[in-house]
């Protein structure tokens, strides 16, 4: 049943001993109406096969309902996640989303947004590609930027250098000293602030640990295993949880046990980090509060910007450094 259709609501209403005006609030998440009966009006409809009807909406009221998505790189684990988050958010708001993918290309970002704004899409959510900027006042609609702190007219964000400082807290209260630090993309902006904290705490406990700078994969975390000299550290953290497990499987094929030898951390809680044996200390975000304002901004319901707080999340491959060196052949870098 479509929405064009009233007696799709009126049924749901009459069923439950409610108003029209309920049912269609509760089904669009706006108005002032008890979690307890939306769950009802919901079900209900769901029982009765009911369907909006948003193209007809969009000629009444003259907006599509819809949000465009734009992510650097939908391949990466992190962004489906985060467009699961923003999905749910748009959903209450009784919201389509519409996807696009950057593909890490400025030039196909610019052309996705173009894109989106001639699909009419009503507001813009966007995670720019690194080394890019969105200036919010040269596009059509509403637009919510999704990066760091540091980037100019940011929305929403988790608090990536806090997150920095705790992975370094935490290696440095287990009593390491050796650091690698696999600090992702020199131009990303989310990296050097994740790495900026992570080097913050170091230095002020008189550590210097050994930088180096890859695209934020598993293929690039798996040539650092491969290629470093892994007896120079006691401790290697990522600022990405794919460099981590790219590096976790390399050192485990040289022989390298992880945390025993050496322990590892990593940053955004992926599913990999869950899975990976050993399992990982990483660096947990909140994707739906940042989802949930990225869209409460364009929905207008807030023009405030956001930090929000992330989690330390202990898992196994983390422990004390080991007490004698390890036996074996060194590597050369």
């Amino acid at each position: 049943m479509k929405e064009t259709r009233s007696s799709s609501i009126r049924e749901i209403a009459a069923g439950l001993g409610v108003s029209a005006a309920t049912v269609s609030n509760a089904l669009r998440g706006k108005g002032r109406v008890s979690p307890a009966m939306v769950r009802q009006i919901r079900a209900r409809a769901h029982e009765l096969g009911y369907v909006p009807d948003h193209a007809a909406r969009a000629l009444r009221t003259g907006k599509s309902n819809t949000i465009g998505l734009l992510v650097p790189n939908i391949g990466q684990p992190l962004f489906p996640a985060f467009a699961q988050a923003v999905e749910r958010a748009a959903r209450q708001r009784g919201l389509a989303v519409l996807i696009g993918d950057s593909r890490g290309d400025a030039r196909q970002q610019d052309f996705e947004i173009t894109n989106m704004i001639a699909r009419g899409v009503d507001a813009l959510v966007v995670i720019p590609t690194r080394g890019t900027t969105i200036a919010p006042q040269s596009v059509p609609v509403p637009v919510a930027v999704i990066d760091s702190a540091a980037t100019a007219g940011n929305v929403a964000a988790s608090d990536h250098r806090e997150g920095g400082r705790m992975i370094a807290r935490h290696l440095i209260d287990l009593g390491h000293e050796r650091v690698l630090l696999l600090a992702g993309p020199e131009n990303s902006l989310v990296a050097r602030e994740r790495v900026g904290g992570m080097c913050e705490l170091f230095r002020s406990a008189g550590i210097e640990p050994v930088l180096k700078h890859s695209d934020a994969t598993f293929e690039a975390g798996t040539a650092f295993g491969r290629a470093l000299d892994l007896h120079r550290f006691t401790a290697c953290a990522a600022a990405y949880d794919a460099l981590a497990v790219g590096f976790a499987v390399a050192a485990r094929e040289r022989g390298c046990a992880i945390p025993e030898d050496m322990s590892l951390t990593g940053f955004d809680d992926l599913m990999w980090a869950q899975i990976v044996s050993p399992s990982l200390t990483t660096i947990r975000q909140d994707l739906q509060a940042v989802a949930d304002h990225a869209l409460s901004f364009v929905a207008g319901e807030t023009d405030a910007s956001r930090i929000f707080p992330i989690d330390l999340v202990v898992r196994e491959s983390t422990a004390s450094p080991p007490a004698f060196p390890r036996k074996g052949g060194r590597h050369a870098e």
